[in-house]
């Protein structure tokens, strides 16, 4: 529900969004598909566009596609900009808004070159870290540390996910739903895990 609310969402997916009677604004996306009314969703709030009548479902998704995406979902965030990257020379013109605003907010990083490499497919560890940040659940190692071994047995786990890996803590951000609380000093004082 929280991701829906995000998005300005108030009813669940399994129809079509209110005043929506129908929804054919891609050639290559049927009713039949289990996407469908998500698809419908997210074109309703501006989230996705397509491509000349065609939305690609089974494609993946570029990094600046998916700057373009988490800029549109972000409340109150608008593209403005341009080159923030050593590599803007590659973004597509439509992108380089996203992509600086992305960058500006910290959504989307880039890489230790100073490239943002908006050609490549973006990865579910990048996509879970920039989906965090813009939740505000970015936690340090140390917090996502610290909820692992209070909670171990009610955390989930995935045996590709190394404790060492950088995007350790935002895929245990991303997958767990948890509490970290804090004293003034910024110091963790409780840590769970939420049960639904």
């Amino acid at each position: 529900m929280a991701r829906m609310q995000l998005l300005g969402f108030e009813h669940g997916i399994g129809s079509l969004p209110p005043g929506m009677a129908s929804f054919n604004a891609f050639a290559d996306v049927g009713a039949g598909q289990w996407f469908y009314y998500y698809l419908a969703w997210a074109y309703d709030a501006g989230l996705v566009q397509g491509y000349v009548g065609n939305f690609r479902p089974h494609d993946p998704i570029t990094r600046e596609e998916f700057a373009a995406l988490i800029v549109r979902a972000g409340p109150g965030l608008k593209p403005y900009g341009g080159l923030a990257f050593a590599d803007g020379h590659a973004v597509s013109e439509w992108a380089l808004a996203y992509i600086f605003t992305a960058r500006s907010e910290n959504l989307m990083v880039g890489d230790p070159n100073g490239n943002f490499r908006p050609q490549e497919y973006i990865t579910r560890a990048e996509t879970a870290t920039a989906m965090n940040r813009l939740l505000g659940r970015i936690d340090s190692r140390a917090a996502m540390d610290a909820l692992d071994i209070q909670n171990n047995s009610n955390m989930r786990h995935f045996p590709d996910v190394s404790t060492d890996a950088w995007y350790f803590p935002a895929i245990m951000a991303a997958t767990n739903n948890h509490m970290l609380m804090r004293d003034k000093s910024g110091v963790i004082v409780q840590k769970s895990i939420i049960e639904i």
